[in-house]
């Protein structure tokens, strides 16, 4: 799996910036400048040894460079920002990396073709980006609020558009597919030329020597798009807008627009599956809080942790392979003002850089969840997933009619001399388990999770391979049972699935 991160070139000063935003703004200041809203909120972000970079200089990419090495990143994703009449913006970076021929980087282009707005523009529905709200000021109120605007033009100006990006194609570092430059666009839907467009790019590319163009669309809807090869889930934004669309959706703090778990999004995210059969790339997030730049207009994604980003990420691997996808999109390698960055932070230092290694190695035993028969990924993966809620509704049913029998699985646990007790999985079935446990005096009570690190429980919680010394080991996972037995039977031979425990009890009563 080829892991490429979406690349924010807006670190370096520019006239534009200065004017709209304030003498030298870029995302190091926003960042900086960012304020905890509420006692919890963990702002402002510090990169490590503060080393707030510049972009213009080729250390910097040296320095990313060999953080790309080290950890396992393919390639980055340029965010290109070119508007009507082909002015363009940092553009720079990109510029110098396709100069600097010693730095191996692969990378490619997503373009950003918004219109850049004021906050107060008028614009209207016409799908603006303010960069930063947050820094709006009171100069400059002209016309509608436009600050860059975006407009498509006629065939002079995609062929224009085109032999700008050839220089960067040619690059033997530029990423292909199947000869095919790629080429990201976030808001193709607004592109109303995009057939005539594609079939010109097309046309120039093979003339060029490829095979034509490779273009993936972002898209939130799930459905199939026209004239483009493939898309994007580009996330989080794209659960965030499905799930939890509403502003102020935690009712609980209302300090900031919308207060998340990194949990239950990531959650949502893997589990959700498309109706579409294109081809379909499923992107990911490191963490989310764009207050630095919105400030309480923001939405702000809690409870970040390494140790979850790597167990998420080695899920997400898995469903891209089951989908038949070689590359994994990840938001992103520096989006400090948006809180999205693998780039090492004071906080956790190299530990969202060192996950995608942990997922590389590890997203094979996830691969279960995900595999694809004769049918559609989509079509198996919901066979699958009613067979593992059917299982856990017969367990449950099962442990209820217990219940109802005054029976209680502590107590058959003690009845049967079982002290030393070992939970593997906190899913809707471990966390039940683990609640009723608690409440009995067993010699000593444990937790098993590849999430160990990221769990914060009052009993001690092993990695698998650590597993101490226990009377019973009992498996939550009971859709995945047998897996996890095959995994850990080198390590201890008193392991029995939840639902056979219960079945047994039943047995007995």
């Amino acid at each position: 799996m080829n892991t490429i991160a979406m690349y924010l070139p807006q670190f370096y000063k520019v006239p534009e910036n200065d004017k709209w935003w304030g003498e030298g703004f870029t995302d190091w200041r926003a960042m900086s400048m960012a304020e905890p809203l509420y006692a919890e909120h963990k702002q402002p972000k510090v990169p490590l040894n503060d080393f707030q970079y510049d972009l213009l200089d080729k250390e910097t990419f040296l320095w990313q460079k060999d953080l790309m090495d080290q950890y396992h990143i393919y390639g980055l994703c340029f965010y290109h920002y070119w508007f009507k009449n082909g002015r363009r913006i940092l553009e720079k970076p990109a510029e110098n990396l396709l100069q600097w021929k010693d730095i191996d980087i692969p990378f490619c282009f997503s373009w950003a073709n918004e219109s850049w707005i004021r906050s107060w523009s008028n614009v209207g529905e016409q799908n603006g980006w303010v960069w930063a709200n947050n820094f709006e000021t009171d100069e400059e109120h002209v016309g509608n609020g436009i600050l860059l605007e975006q407009d498509y033009g006629n065939l002079e100006d995609w062929t224009e558009h085109f032999n700008y990006l050839l220089p960067f194609f040619r690059d033997s570092r530029y990423i292909k597919k199947d000869n095919k430059p790629l080429l990201l666009i976030y808001r193709h839907e607004d592109i109303h030329c995009l057939k005539e467009m594609r079939k010109v790019w097309d046309e120039l590319a093979k003339s060029n020597g490829f095979d034509g163009i490779y273009i993936i669309a972002n898209f939130y809807d799930g459905t199939a798009k026209d004239f483009v090869d493939a898309m994007l889930v580009t996330e989080p934004g794209t659960t965030i807008d499905r799930a939890f669309s509403a502003r102020y959706a935690d009712k609980n703090r209302m300090e900031v627009a919308r207060y998340l778990s990194y949990d239950t999004v990531w959650q949502k995210l893997l589990e959700w599956l498309p109706s579409s059969t294109a081809q379909i790339y499923f992107g990911g997030f490191t963490n989310y809080d764009d207050t630095p730049r919105r400030g309480s207009a923001g939405t702000v994604i809690y409870n970040d942790t390494p140790e979850k980003f790597k167990v998420y990420l080695a899920d997400l691997y898995a469903k891209n392979k089951a989908y038949g996808n070689e590359f994994v999109f990840i938001n992103a390698w520096n989006e400090w003002g948006e809180g999205m960055h693998l780039e090492p932070d004071e906080e956790y230092r190299y530990g969202f850089l060192e996950a995608v290694k942990y997922a590389e190695k590890h997203y094979t035993e996830e691969l279960y969840k995900y595999t694809v028969s004769d049918k559609q990924p989509e079509t198996d993966m919901r066979d699958r997933q009613l067979s593992r809620y059917r299982q856990e509704v017969r367990a449950f049913s099962n442990w209820l009619f217990l219940q109802e029998q005054n029976a209680d699985i502590a107590t058959w646990l003690m009845q049967h001399h079982y002290g030393r007790i070992g939970i593997y999985g906190l899913g809707e079935l471990g966390r039940h388990l683990l609640t009723q446990l608690e409440q009995h005096p067993f010699e000593f009570l444990c937790c098993i999770d590849r999430n160990a690190m990221g769990l914060n429980l009052d009993i001690p919680v092993f990695l698998p391979d650590e597993i101490p010394e226990l009377d019973l080991l009992i498996v939550t996972n009971i859709h995945i049972y047998d897996d996890i037995y095959d995994e850990l039977c080198q390590s201890t031979d008193k392991i029995m699935s939840l639902e056979s425990l219960i079945d047994a009890m039943k047995s007995e009563s």
